[in-house]
């Protein structure tokens, strides 16, 4: 979604007489912010409460002209909410903002006071008069690096260096179901044909010519489900979509068809004047703040530095992105954790690899719900309970015996025992872990048994060194590796949540030049 900034006057749908100039700006990251010079509203104040008694007697902090009464009006600087804000740019364009949170920009008792306005959307090239009026009947998204992970194009094109003929042709190819998510129909679409009729019809010469696929996430909205929810998927599947690609993905544009009602003037057969009213489609270009959402068109990505493409999984998708859904509300953290890292590649190092071993030890724990060494019960019952007594029984620390244990020791001791010490350690998540995947990666990746226990004690070793500041951490070289190790290991795991087999993920990451 592009940046700009644009000057035009700005007036509340309930009182179109008070138009107010100012300027508005958009940024992906920064969302939509209004900037106005004056106010919708007659006073900077509005009314907080009413309070009786507001001070002791003789004790006024009111100027000597003013006395508190039994009921005073307490007031403080507006914070207003407008649904809808409506503008004309200065190409006047139309435009809606939707969702407004405002706030003063400026205050002077005796001049004007400005306002500062930032909304959830803007909608261009349109103006709803109210929230009722926003039902999209189908919204349309362009992702970055989109076209290269679904990899299917119309365009063929032939060349005759002996006639010196080029021939271009384009047929877009058929949309792509995935099935109903959350009351929404999605298919990824392509890009259809247009030609303006009136070129054809007068024989337009044409000098120049080129041909671009665009291609879509495409959400139909039979049940006119509210903005926020569509949002809410696209947001989803970029997710995913950052996930299949291994690199951030972000939002290229928004678009959402919407049924509107017009007039025009025609005449009828017998000539008189008269006036048609119906319903038409309008396109709208949909804008919202979306996080972390740097313009990546300038980074190339190509096929075998992706995770997964959609010919690896065709025919499929519906299903695996509802197992993304599923499981992304199962494993939250997990997918956090993971995400944040994806979505910044400029983060210091150790905090990547920080979330990565993380993120694999939240993973074990909510994979395996029994994640203690023995049962509760048993544990409770047998060795808690003895070192619970010795812990009791064992001598206080003072100058007499000053290999006693303190009281802050002694309840330390017993919160170890009784919540944490039977729970697995992140050594034992990470050998089960790994024991479960292993035949997933390349012969080389860690190497054997004894390999495989140096690669866990040196990521628990940096992970403790780097969380207490310990100079034991592994070099940068080390953590590099470290890192991009417990990446691949967590792909495997969330791949096989997805719903693919071992046998295809095995040939993924041995196909993948980064691993």
């Amino acid at each position: 979604m592009e940046e700009f900034i644009s000057l035009g006057k700005w007036w509340l749908p309930n009182s179109p007489e008070v138009v107010v100039p100012g300027k508005l700006s958009f940024s992906a990251n920064g969302g939509v912010k209004l900037e106005l010079l004056g106010s919708f509203y007659d006073s900077p104040f509005q009314e907080v409460s009413k309070e009786k008694d507001l001070l002791p007697a003789g004790e006024s902090l009111l100027p000597e002209n003013l006395k508190a009464t039994e009921e005073t009006t307490i007031i403080d600087l507006i914070k207003p909410e407008e649904t809808i804000i409506l503008g004309l740019l200065e190409n006047n364009e139309e435009v809606t903002l939707y969702k407004c949170y405002g706030s003063l920009l400026n205050f002077e008792l005796i001049d004007r006071h400005d306002l500062f306005f930032q909304a959830a959307y803007l909608f261009r090239q349109i103006h709803f008069k109210n929230e009722q009026e926003i039902k999209f009947t189908s919204i349309s998204v362009r992702y970055f690096y989109l076209e290269e992970w679904i990899g299917k194009s119309g365009i063929q094109g032939m060349w005759s260096g002996k006639e010196n003929k080029i021939w271009l042709s384009y047929q877009p190819p058929s949309s792509i179901p995935m099935g109903e998510f959350k009351a929404l129909d999605l298919s990824i679409s392509f890009s259809q044909i247009y030609l303006n009729p009136f070129d054809i019809y007068f024989g337009r010469t044409y000098y120049k010519g080129s041909v671009e696929q665009k291609t879509f996430l495409t959400l139909h909205n039979p049940k006119n489900e509210p903005l926020d929810k569509c949002v809410e998927v696209i947001l989803h599947f970029r997710d995913f979509l950052t996930f299949a690609i291994s690199k951030p993905s972000s939002i290229s544009a928004v678009t959402g068809n919407v049924n509107v009602s017009y007039e025009r003037r025609i005449f009828k057969d017998d000539g008189s004047p008269s006036i048609e009213k119906g319903i038409k489609e309008k396109q709208v270009n949909i804008l919202f703040s979306v996080w972390n959402s740097e313009n990546s068109s300038e980074i190339k990505i190509f096929p075998y530095e992706m995770l997964f493409l959609y010919s690896d999984i065709e025919g499929e998708l519906g299903e695996v992105f509802k197992q993304w859904l599923h499981k992304k509300e199962l494993y939250e953290s997990v997918f956090e954790l993971f995400m944040v890292t994806m979505y910044t590649p400029n983060l210091y190092l150790h905090y990547r690899f920080l979330n990565m071993i993380q993120a694999l030890e939240v993973y074990h724990g909510n994979k395996y719900k029994e994640s203690k060494y023995q049962e509760t019960k048993i544990y409770q019952e047998g060795i808690s309970k003895n070192l619970l007594e010795v812990i009791a029984e064992f001598p206080p620390k003072n100058r007499e015996n000053p290999h006693g244990i303190s009281d802050d020791f002694r309840a330390a001791l017993k919160g170890q025992v009784s919540s944490n010490l039977n729970r697995f350690t992140l050594h034992t998540r990470l050998t089960e872990i790994l024991a479960d995947i292993t035949h997933l990666l390349p012969d080389n990746f860690v190497g054997g048994a004894d390999n495989i226990k140096s690669f866990i004690s040196k990521a628990i070793t940096t992970r403790n060194a780097l969380t207490h500041y310990s100079k034991k951490a592994a070099k940068p070289e080390e953590l590099v590796h470290l890192f991009q190790s417990l990446k691949v290991i967590i792909q495997c795991c969330l791949l096989r949540e997805l719903g693919l087999t071992d046998e295809s993920i095995k040939k993924l990451i041995k196909r993948n030049i980064n691993y």
